[in-house]
């Protein structure tokens, strides 16, 4: 995963976490009684909490590859200066 994927999908996936916090929220807020959506903004708020910690591991065990494509791509970038 190229540092640049991992910034978009953290992103996209915090987005839709908080969007279903908020919503959940919400509907706690309005109402007592749960119904079959609140349930599927738990699951789908789990499952972004999931997704946005297994990133973070990503994060952490992929920075030497990181710093490997930062390296290749400067090297490009000087080569292409050198011309």
């Amino acid at each position: 995963m190229t540092r640049g994927g991992f910034r978009t999908q953290f992103v996209l996936w915090s987005i839709m976490a908080v969007l279903q916090l908020a919503r959940l929220v919400g509907s706690l807020v309005v109402r007592t009684a749960w119904d079959l959506g609140d349930y599927l903004s738990l699951a789908m708020l789990i499952l972004a909490a999931g997704y946005l910690v297994y990133l973070l591991h990503v994060r952490r065990h992929d920075g030497r590859f990181w710093e490997e494509e930062e390296a290749r791509r400067e090297e490009w970038d000087r080569r292409g200066r050198a011309l």
